[in-house]
Parts: C-alpha cells; sequence; structure tokens
C-alpha cells in the first residue's frame, strides 16, 4: 500500500501555519496527553516489550517507562524557563540595541523520528518529548524488528493527538526512504553506524538536518589500581553489559584488564553473572532478556563459535552450547584475550559477549583503544587514582566518560546524550534539546528614530557634556564606538556641532580603545552613547570625525 505522504504533512504544516506550536500552551498540552498515555497504558507497553525482547516487568520500568516520565516531568518544570529570550553581549558600534536569541520551532512540517530496536518505548519517545518541547510536529517511524510495540504506537497515537502534532508510520525501509525523500526540520535517527550512514545520505538530498545516536565499541579498563572490591567492580560491569541482554549501545563492549587483575576479575565476573541469573541458565529459565531476532541471535552464536574454534580455553564461562536460536537466548558468555583480529573484536558485538583483554602499562591500553576504528560512545574507567584517570581521560576520545561505574550517565537529567564521529553527531536530552529541537533566532533591535545619514547634526545639552567621559590615568576616555561605514554625516554643520560640544577635550581621541596602535587610517569614524540620557536622549548619537 503507497504511503500518502500529502496526508501526513498536511496536517504538520498547517499546525506550523497557524503559529500554535510557538506557545507554551500547545507544547504543555502535547507533553500532558503524552504522559497520559504512558500512564493509562503502562501494561500494554510492558507487555509489548516482553513479547518483542522478552524483558521482565522490573527491567521495563526502571529502563525504559520511568526514563520518559521523568524526561516528561522535568520537561512541564523547566519548559517556560527554557523559552525565555537569552539576552546576548553586543559590540559598542551598535550601541543603543537589545540582542536576544530567541528559540522558535524547526523550518519544514516538523521531525522525523527513527527509532531503534534495542529500547524501542525509551528511545522513540525521548526524541518525541524533545521535539514537543521545541514546538515541533513529529512523525514516528518505529523499529520494524518490534512489531508489537510499533503496532501499540500505531494505534494508542491517534486516541491522544491530533495528526498536526504526533503521527505514527509503521513499516521498514521501504517506509523510511520513502519518508526521507521529504524535507525535515530534524531527522533523528538511533541505530548502527551502517544505516547512519544511509540516512546522513538521503537526509543530505534535502538538506535536512540530522541528529546521529550510533554505537560502536565501548571499553572499559580495569587499572592497576582499580577499587579493592573487585566484586562490587564485577557487579557494575556485568549490570552494565548484561541489561537488555546487552543490546544497549552505552553497555561495556569489552574490558581492558590490567594484568596483575586478570585472575581476581575473571572469577567475580562469573560470580556477578550467577547472582544476576542465577547458575546453570536454560532459554526456558533465564530472566535475561532476549536478542531481537533470529537472524541476530545466530550472528552471536557464531562470534562464539569462531573463538571456539580457535581455542575452545578462551571461552571461560557460558559459550554457544547454552545459547537456542529459536528462542533468540544467548548465554553470558566471557571471553579472554581474543585476538585482535577476531571478529569479536572489530565488530560491535551488541550482546551478552565479553571479551577481556589483558595489558600491562595505561599507554598500552590507550594505544589498544585509539588504534580502533572509530569513537566509543562511552569509556568507563575502574581507578582509585585521580591522575590516572585525567591522564586516560585526555588520552581517549568518547562521547561519555565515567569512573567506577557504568551506564549511569544515561539516567542523569541534563546530561546531553551524543557520541563522536562513527559513534554519533549531535546530542539531545533535558536542557540540551536545546541545541537540536529548539534552534536559535537571534533579534536585534534598535530605536524606531535613530539617526541615520540625515544630513544634519543631533543637538546635545552641553551642560551634560561631563558624564559622556571617564578619566584614568589622567586620561579622558570617552565611551564609544567605531563605524567606519554608516553614520557618517559629513557636512559643515556637523563638524561645527561637534567642536561646540567638545571644545578644548578633543584630546581624548588617541586614548579611546588604543585606535591609534590598531587602525593605521586617516580617519575613524565614532558613535557616542550618552548612556545617562537613555530615556530623553535614546535615539540620539554623536558623529565624530578624528584624526588618529
Amino acid at each position: 500500500m503507497a504511503m500518502n505522504m500529502e496526508g501526513l504533512i498536511a496536517p504538520m504544516v498547517a499546525t506550523q501555519k497557524s503559529g500554535t506550536n510557538q506557545t507554551l500552551q500547545w507544547r504543555l498540552r502535547q507533553l500532558n496527553s503524552l504522559l497520559l498515555m504512558i500512564n493509562e497504558r503502562q501494561e500494554d507497553f510492558v507487555d509489548a516489550l516482553h513479547q518483542d525482547l522478552g524483558k521482565e516487568r522490573t527491567e521495563c520500568m526502571y529502563s525504559e517507562i520511568n526514563l520518559v516520565k521523568n524526561e516528561i516531568k522535568q520537561f512541564q518544570r523547566e519548559l517556560k524557563g527554557w523559552m525565555k529570550p537569552t539576552p546576548s553581549r553586543y559590540p559598542c558600534a551598535i550601541v543603543p540595541s537589545v540582542c536576544k536569541v530567541h528559540s522558535f520551532p524547526l523550518s519544514g512540517p516538523g521531525c522525523l523520528i527513527l527509532a531503534p530496536f534495542n529500547y524501542p518505548f525509551c528511545l522513540s519517545l525521548l526524541a518525541v518529548v524533545g521535539a514537543f518541547g521545541g514546538g515541533n510536529p513529529c512523525i514516528l517511524k518505529p523499529s520494524e524488528l518490534c512489531p508489537s510495540v510499533s503496532a501499540l504506537f500505531a494505534k494508542l497515537v491517534p486516541k491522544y493527538f491530533e495528526k498536526g502534532a504526533f503521527q505514527v508510520v509503521e513499516g521498514g525501509a521501504e517506509e523510511t526512504t520513502v519518508l526521507m525523500a521529504q524535507h525535515w526540520g530534524l531527522v533523528h535517527f538511533t541505530g548502527s553506524e551502517r544505516v547512519g550512514r544511509i540516512v546522513q545520505t538521503l537526509a543530505a538530498k534535502t538538506l535536512s538536518p540530522t541528529l546521529l545516536e550510533l554505537g560502536g565499541k565501548s571499553p572499559t579498563i580495569i587499572a592497576e589500581d582499580c577499587p579493592d572490591n573487585m566484586t562490587v567492580v564485577c557487579n557494575r560491569v556485568m549490570a552494565g553489559k548484561l541489561m537488555n541482554c546487552g543490546q544497549t549501545c552505552i553497555a561495556p563492549d569489552f574490558v581492558l584488564c590490567h594484568r596483575s587483575k586478570v585472575t581476581s576479575f575473571c572469577k567475580e565476573a562469573a560470580a556477578s553473572i550467577d547472582r544476576l541469573f542465577g547458575k546453570d541458565q536454560t532459554h526456558s529459565s533465564s530472566e535475561l532478556p532476549r536478542i531481537v531476532q533470529q537472524i541476530h541471535a545466530q550472528r552471536h552464536i557464531e562470534l562464539i563459535e569462531e573463538i571456539e574454534n580457535t581455542n575452545a580455553e578462551k571461552i571461560i564461562y557460558g559459550g554457544s552450547k547454552m545459547c537456542d536460536v529459536k528462542t533468540k537466548f544467548i548465554a553470558p558468555t566471557l571471553v579472554l584475550d581474543p585476538s585482535k583480529e577476531s571478529r569479536l573484536m572489530k565488530e560491535e558485538i551488541f550482546g551478552p559477549i565479553l571479551p577481556i583483554v589483558i595489558y600491562d602499562s595505561d599507554d598500552e591500553a590507550i594505544d589498544f583503544i585509539n588504534d580502533m576504528r572509530g569513537t566509543p560512545l562511552a569509556l568507563y574507567i575502574f581507578t582509585k587514582s585521580q591522575q590516572r584517570y585525567d591522564h586516560l581521560m585526555s588520552r581517549i576520545p568518547s562521547g561519555s566518560i565515567m569512573r567506577n561505574e557504568t551506564i549511569l550517565q544515561f539516567i542523569v537529567p541534563d546530561f546531553p546524550f551524543g557520541g563522536l564521529w562513527t559513534s554519533g553527531i549531535g546530542n539531545y536530552k533535558g536542557f540540551f534539546v536545546h541545541s537540536r529541537f529548539f534552534p536559535p533566532m537571534v533579534k536585534l533591535s534598535s530605536p524606531r528614530n535613530r539617526h541615520r545619514n540625515e544630513g544634519k547634526a543631533p543637538s546635545f545639552p552641553s551642560q551634560h557634556s561631563s558624564r559622556c567621559s571617564h578619566s584614568v590615568d589622567n586620561q579622558t576616555i570617552i565611551f564609544c564606538s567605531y563605524d567606519i561605514i554608516s553614520f557618517g554625516y559629513g557636512n559643515k554643520q556637523c563638524d561645527d556641532s561637534i567642536g561646540s560640544y567638545f571644545g578644548s577635550n578633543s584630546h581624548f581621541l588617541a586614548s579611546v580603545l588604543d585606535l591609534s596602535l590598531t587602525f593605521n587610517v586617516k580617519y575613524l569614524l565614532f558613535t557616542l552613547y550618552l548612556s545617562s540620557f537613555r530615556q530623553h536622549f535614546l535615539p540620539h548619537e554623536l558623529v565624530l570625525y578624528v584624526t588618529v
């Protein structure tokens, strides 16, 4: 069935033309409707997430639903302040003026949000919250790999929102290609680097701005002086790794472990998995979420089998025999010191397989990470030394960095979330939606009756002339600015007025901003703003031709 693009776009264009989306009331109304939909249909979303990804209710709440609720509530509290114009400093050359930066909705019909499969609820609606906060109508294209969540969005959104505010389009690559042929104020994409390149190419054809949240191989460094309690260290690493069965863009992809800590780390990492999900896991008993599709599960089994076929002793926990493609169950697996040339170390894993690489010095760890292709989305460093942490942080570029913890940066309300180069372009969340969903528009206002080349000199009361200057070190500094083009009067009346106004005090000219040292010209034009006469003399300027 062909997509009716005109029917999708027309209501959004009508909303933009009406200007109602620029108001605080419109934005809050959409946020309230979104929160109402989540609260009323929360259990439906929990069921859909379990059907698509095998997530238990507890994980659905803390990793998906509550994050969106908290984001909406923050916007409800802060949006009015975020929408206020921000005063801007300006040069003396344009005094008197009022300069402010305003935030307006994006251009085009609105935002296109291309959602991922790994967090189909959270990462879809966080972008929608940002779009509403910026006053932007939006279209959400959920991932076709999560059909239950996608169908639920398509069913519920028309019941809670007008078409001019929020619509859902289901489908796959074909529908995405059709949507991308339209110009958008912003294309928000979350997914793999490979697909991100395609989205960026299509967006370039319509000059649509993009926000790309990608991924990469995020390293975890277990330093020589890591915290003494290895149990806590491993609990934090494995909890971050195994949340959503490893299908988290900021999950630890591999561990760089100092040789002196390898034995204790491997032992405690295995114990942490047992504590989290129990011993002797099977596809029918484990509470570990499932890989999204069978083809993805098969890929993970192949990654493990490659290591097993080379050197089975490197598998120190788990293995391919514990996995089941039909139920999309991949057992947590620890791999000790795999080859750097293996697929495990070249591809983003995006699953519950954790390679553990041994290193001997900080420089070796730095080179190992920096020699890998791309830029990590996240870097985790476990160390007691502030000096070592600062050194590693300064030498390894990354979208985000944490010390002695993993993945918690995403739940900090005002932390921008985004990557660098291959791990993403742009960031968002909380206050930082301003940079993408609240495009700045500058406004400069000048007095409506300001003199502009009128051929006559303005008059100034001589009794107030002392207020126009300030003496510093026996030099008279006049508060003025230069403008070589705009303010020339160029007649004798002006020159006479200047002479009678300043009398013998014209020696101030050489000291104004050291202009005699920086401008090698015969004449400079100055504009003097009499700040003390703001109410009565706002439109007046004094134009001076100055010999330097």
